[in-house]
């Protein structure tokens, strides 16, 4: 795996959700309606590093896609059981099943009445020591024809990235189509930066129930948007709930 070197930066440097809104519409980044990304008879399939990452990642198009009667499949890598550090009011296994509980919560939120999701279980952190196993998982879930979305694999942290490359090649090898949603891209790279595919780059257009949907989704991931400790803030900060709010999500195609 070869990945692009990217700076380490604190969230007040992260570059402002109002920028990149005006940046993407001087470029005119091609936008298109669900029925383009996914047709109603396809399932679509979003493996998301950790729990909260579907609702990041692609929220609005698992909404728009369950409102016109498609199947979702949200596959869960980790639970995301080390997202409070050492210091956390919780031992591993306990926030591993709030995340699960919230993960299942946030996907009802997007119109799923019954979500189905299937966990891995890898370890959360240590996905990359784990990517064979990851692979193997995906070579037989994985179908022809299916809509996969995951993490692009230079997001940023590292097992979204290691989760988006093996996605990719499980991808190209069963047949499937595959979507790469930058998620923490957002925060360290800048517009126009030369490490960002910016021609790859395509949008899809929400309407406003698909927002909506969207943040109710995110807020059901309590453990994230408050204070996890007396030292470490939010995992999801302000700059990342206003992104979920945007009227387009992004996808490298």
């Amino acid at each position: 795996m070869s990945f692009v070197e990217r700076p380490t930066l604190s969230q007040d440097e992260a570059t402002g959700e109002h920028v990149w809104r005006r940046w993407l519409a001087d470029e005119g980044c091609q936008e298109r309606c669900v029925q383009e990304w996914i047709p109603p008879c396809a399932r679509l399939v979003i493996v998301a590093p950790h729990p909260d990452d579907e609702i990041l990642a692609c929220g609005g198009l698992i909404s728009a896609h369950a409102a016109q009667g498609g199947r979702v499949l949200s596959v869960a890598v980790t639970d995301g059981e080390d997202s409070h550090g050492e210091s956390s009011p919780f031992n591993r296994e306990e926030l591993a099943e709030i995340r699960r509980s919230e993960q299942v919560l946030g996907l009802r939120r997007l119109g799923l009445s019954d979500p189905e999701v299937l966990a891995l279980a890898l370890r959360d952190g240590c996905v990359r020591p784990q990517s064979d196993v990851l692979l193997d998982r995906l070579m037989s879930l994985l179908q022809p024809g299916d809509v996969v979305v995951s993490t692009w694999e230079n997001d940023g942290h590292p097992d979204h990235d290691t989760t988006g490359y093996m996605v990719n090649l499980a991808s190209a090898a069963t047949g499937c189509r595959f979507l790469a949603a930058p998620v923490w891209m957002w925060h360290w790279a800048t517009p126009a930066d030369v490490r960002v595919p910016w021609r790859r780059l395509r949008g899809m257009s929400l309407t406003p129930e698909d927002v909506s949907r969207k943040q109710a989704g995110l807020a059901a991931h309590q453990s994230q948007l408050v204070s996890r400790n007396f030292s470490l803030g939010a995992a999801l900060d302000d700059a990342i709930v206003k992104r979920a709010a945007w009227p387009t999500e992004y996808y490298f195609v």
